[in-house]
């Protein structure tokens, strides 16, 4: 202990008026004119560094340092470096290593190489390689010319990257640049690459912009080999703590002998989009008010516009018909109000098809909730009033107005064992229409206005039971709903366009729902059943009658934590079978999990034109199959189909494997997807595609994916 302050002190006499900055330590301390030699387990604390060497010779007067022989050094908690010779330029900043490896602490990444340079904040590495595998036996790494790291910003760049794969080389770019921090730099993004033997080769890369916290700018051009170029770019912004939004824009432009080859409707594809949510528009949150407004607008001319932006097969358009909306609220405790509007847009349709196409712009909703009447809790009201104004660009103007006025009487008997309602329904309605086109003439109107005053009554009648059964606890409602029709006054003329919330006819819904839960208050069994009866019965088929309506059972069964059943069926008493089931089926275990799905629906035809007329058909009837294996090494391995029973053939399907590695995570696969596109009979038409797709993460450059499709 006496050894280690004398060496201490000695080095604090020899340093002079470098003490507040560096101090050294070593089994041997000499000094010779204006160097300071240290022998022997060198330790060098400067600043936020710490160096451990075999041997170090400190210059007074060029304030420099250099260490040799095994040495390590640490900055703070940025990197670390063993190096056989490191050189430090205190006053100037610049700092020299030999033969060294460097990790840093925070970036996963690592560098090994002959010679590096250090200049103030910026560390520059020549001809070395990186990665953030294990530094023994790394499964990639990258060797480069030249990398400049700057302290500071966190940003490297890396120039002539060659990539591995083990030992095994397997692509080459002039640079690369990143962040390895997770902040937004402006920059080059990472390129994404495709081959399709309708679109040849595809490339692309965005620009990115990022020189203000509140938004940012992403450009990105686009080339396909065989058919042509164009480009996005996209502009998000946060405008207030609690609002954001994007603005999209883009142009393709197809080649004249794509469009002939495969029969385009347009050789120009292009469309804007504006997003935008704003959850306080007016009154700040906490107030008395909330509000918001929701904006979804696009406009585009072909659906291209959408799938040749698309990264992901959700992303894809599912129909050539787009809708954007505008909604804004207004909400109190007490009341509420909403404007609303949509606007469609069906590109299959031709320019004057597309004039007559119905918009809905405005909506308004102006909405009391449930209060007491007169101070009385057992007496409630409530309103609502709207109204919609629908309107073509050729002229044709619907206007449909409706206020609903429900008041109902609440008590309980027997200790709120049996609760009651009746409720009285008062229903007003008032359309008026202008300039309607209709092709045949005979379906026209005779006035130009409807309106219709009903009233019904609603009695309910319910009791909600719990018991516990040991260790489970059962609850239980049980409901009979009675409508029945009253006092109804219609004037002028409708029209199918319109559809009246008319009263229900005379009717009556019997239904039980039940819950059990487990010790841990986890639910285990859930089963509800409803069963309308209807008293003023609808006439099916040829004169006959369909009193009772059909009887509904769902079921949702989880035990053993793994296992969960569910089925919704629909039976029909008029069809002597069921008429809709939906079912799933889920397994969940550690090591894999798998869901099994079934949708079935069957109905009566009724169209007298039709050649299955009276006779019961199936609408739908497919099985979907999800499934994912986790593997003991953490990789997970995937796939999904879908067959469709009336068609007898496979609708969809794909397969593939994500492996996950501390450095690096793949997804790879193959998946047919359906496009759909616009050919210049106007006429919706698909393509079908097989893609085989991969992604691969290098920890922490970040993703890179690669397509290739196949038509079929």
């Amino acid at each position: 202990m006496r050894k280690f302050f004398a060496l201490l002190l000695a080095s604090c006499l020899l340093l002079g008026a470098e003490t507040a900055q560096i101090q050294l330590l070593a089994e041997k301390v000499t000094r010779s004119g204006t160097k300071v030699h240290a022998d022997g387990d060198v330790i060098v604390y400067y600043k936020n560094m710490i160096l451990q060497a075999d041997r170090a010779v400190y210059d007074t007067n060029r304030s420099t340092i250099e260490l040799f022989g095994r040495v390590t050094m640490m900055r703070g908690m940025e990197y670390a470096m063993l190096s056989d010779y490191i050189y430090l330029d205190l006053k100037n900043e610049h700092d020299i290593f030999k033969d060294y490896f460097l990790t840093g602490f925070q970036t996963q990444l690592w560098a090994r190489g002959g010679e590096a340079e250090k200049i103030k904040d910026e560390l520059t590495l020549d001809k070395a390689f990186l990665s953030s595998c294990d530094a023994a036996c790394p499964d990639w790494h990258i060797e480069f010319s030249s990398a400049d790291y700057n302290t500071t910003t966190k940003w490297l760049d890396v120039w002539n990257p060659r990539f591995y794969v083990k030992e095994t080389p397997v692509f080459y770019l002039p640079y690369i640049g990143t962040s390895l921090v997770r902040e937004r730099k402006s920059g080059l993004l990472r390129p994404s690459f495709g081959i399709s033997d309708r679109d040849g080769f595809t490339y692309e890369q965005s620009l990115y912009v990022a020189v203000d916290p509140q938004w940012d700018l992403e450009i990105t051009p686009q080339y396909r080999t065989r058919r042509g170029a164009g480009g996005y770019a996209t502009f998000r912004f946060v405008d207030t703590p609690w609002s954001h939004g994007y603005l999209k824009g883009g142009y393709f432009k197809s080649n004249q002998s794509y469009v002939e080859e495969y029969d385009l409707k347009n050789s120009s594809h292009y469309g804007v989009e504006l997003h935008y949510e704003n959850s306080a528009l007016l009154f700040k949150p906490g107030s008395e008010y909330d509000d918001g407004l929701y904006v979804d607008i696009t406009y585009l001319n072909d659906p291209d516009y959408i799938n040749l932006q698309a990264t992901t097969s959700a992303e894809l358009a599912g129909s050539p018909q787009v809708q954007s909306r505008i909604n804004y609220f207004v909400n109190t405790q007490n009341n509420y109000a909403g404007l609303y509007g949509k606007y469609f847009i069906d590109t299959q349709l031709g320019t004057e098809e597309r004039r007559n196409t119905f918009q809905n712009i405005p909506t308004l909703q102006l909405h009391h909730y449930q209060t007491s009447l007169l101070g009385l809790n057992f007496l409630q009201y409530s309103a609502d009033y709207r109204y919609n104004h629908f309107f073509t660009e050729s002229g044709q103007h619907i206007q449909f107005q409706e206020l609903n006025l429900p008041l109902t009487l609440y008590w309980n008997l027997f200790d709120d064992y049996l609760k009651f309602s009746v409720s009285e329904n008062l229903y007003y309605s008032y359309s008026s229409f202008h300039n309607l086109e209709f092709q045949n003439p005979a379906d026209a109107p005779k006035s130009n206005y409807y309106s219709l005053f009903r009233n019904y009554h609603t009695l309910d009648v319910y009791t909600d039971l719990a018991k516990s059964y040991g260790e489970n606890f059962h609850t239980m409602q049980l409901r009979v709903t009675y409508d029945k029709p009253s006092f109804s006054s219609e004037k002028g003329d409708t029209i199918d366009s319109i559809q009246v919330l008319r009263s229900p006819r005379e009717n009556m819904i019997m239904s039980a729902i039940n819950y059990l839960y487990d010790a841990a208050g986890r639910e285990f069994l859930y089963y509800r059943v409803a069963q309308p009866v209807l008293f003023e019965p609808i006439e099916e088929i040829e004169e006959k009658f369909n009193r009772w309506g059909d009887l509904e059972q769902e079921v949702r069964l989880k035990f053993r934590e793994h296992y969960e059943v569910y089925t919704d069926l629909f039976f029909s008493y008029y069809l002597h079978n069921v008429s809709a089931a939906t079912s799933y089926v889920k397994v969940r275990y550690p090591k894999f999990d798998i869901m099994v799905n079934h949708f079935y629906k069957q109905r009566l035809d009724l169209d007298r034109a039709s050649p299955t007329y009276g006779e019961v058909v199936r609408t739908s009837d497919f099985f979907s199959v999800n499934g994912t294996w986790h593997s003991e090494s953490g990789h997970d391995y995937y796939g999904s189909v879908s067959y469709d029973n009336l068609e007898s053939k496979v609708n969809r399907w794909g397969v593939g494997a994500h492996f996950y590695r501390n450095c690096w995570d793949l997804d790879i696969g193959i998946r047919d997807e359906i496009l759909p596109i616009l050919t210049s009979a106007e006429k919706p038409d698909n393509i079908h595609n097989v893609t085989f797709y991969f992604t691969i993460n290098l920890v922490p450059f970040g993703a890179y994916t690669h397509t290739i499709q196949q038509g079929l």
